[in-house]
């Protein structure tokens, strides 16, 4: 599958990125910080909207290690303070003032709801220990999503900076393991490799947005789909928190459940095999 109506290139925005990481994040009179904007999406037509909560928050990242980061949850879970929380729009977009700031940050939401097939869903909060995907209480189908969506940015040198929001992100940074670092490099390299799985060859995942019914959106539609997968009929046997998905581990069992979830949402016979 190739990614459609996706060609922007980040690479050199992303480059650019990696030059300013090595200024470990903080605040100096000499570098100016920038507004970051973007959109918070499940897909194309399933935009978190925070319904007025601060459910979007910046964390600066210093030395990889956040401020820090609880390892021990999937993704991980910044637990110091706040650069500054927004509330996403009925549309998704969000707009963090982040001028008094430099460096690389990790965006992460909690609360807020979307609408997937004609149904609303709420975002729920992580636990201190364990990523908790309960599923709504109105939902009959057990349908349960990722409680904290996350992605990374590189604030610095003014003006503003784009950064999408997405289940895609999400897993790009939980794949970061705390050894490794998060550090904008290895999130560009994170892209990359999940890009390429799902046959969405560009790292335009890391500021563009989905149409509907292109491969991208697809994508997250099988997401959304496989994580509802998750919660009822394959919870009692796989993982009812889909953190195999989120961990990418177990990929065998991960890439037979996102098939059979993404063609079960889309009405296709495609095949995935992650590596």
């Amino acid at each position: 599958m190739q990614l459609s109506r996706l060609h922007l290139s980040v690479a050199t925005a992303l480059l650019g990125s990696l030059a300013l990481a090595g200024c470990g994040g903080g605040s100096n009179a000499n570098y100016a910080g920038s507004t970051v904007v973007g959109q918070v999406l499940m897909g194309a037509n399933s935009p978190v909207n925070g319904n007025g909560t601060a459910n979007v928050c910046a964390y600066g990242i210093v030395n990889g290690q956040g401020n820090p980061l609880t390892a021990t949850v999937t993704p991980y879970l910044s637990t110091g303070t706040q650069l500054a929380c927004v509330s996403s729009a009925a549309n998704g977009s969000y707009s963090i003032n982040l001028t008094s700031y430099y460096g690389p940050v990790l965006l992460q939401v909690v609360g807020g709801s979307y609408s997937y097939n004609g149904n609303t869903y709420g975002l729920n909060s992580l636990t201190s220990t364990a990523l908790n995907l309960s599923a709504s209480s109105s939902n009959v189908a057990g349908l349960a999503t990722n409680a904290s969506l996350q992605a990374m940015v590189n604030v610095g040198g003014g003006g503003t900076v784009t950064a999408t929001i997405s289940p895609l992100t999400t897993v790009a940074v939980a794949r970061i393991t705390p050894n490794s670092g998060l550090t904008m490099a290895n999130y560009a390299a994170s892209l990359q490799t999940i890009a390429g799985e799902f046959g969405l060859d560009s790292l335009a995942l890391a500021t563009a947005v989905p149409t509907a019914g292109d491969a991208y959106d697809k994508t997250l539609i099988g997401v959304d789909q496989y994580l509802a997968t998750m919660g009822t009929t394959l919870g009692a046997t796989h993982d009812p928190y889909g953190a195999n998905f989120l961990n990418w581990t177990n990929l065998p069992t991960v890439s037979a459940d996102y098939t059979t979830a993404y063609n079960t949402a889309n009405g296709t016979s495609a095949t995935f095999s992650f590596n």
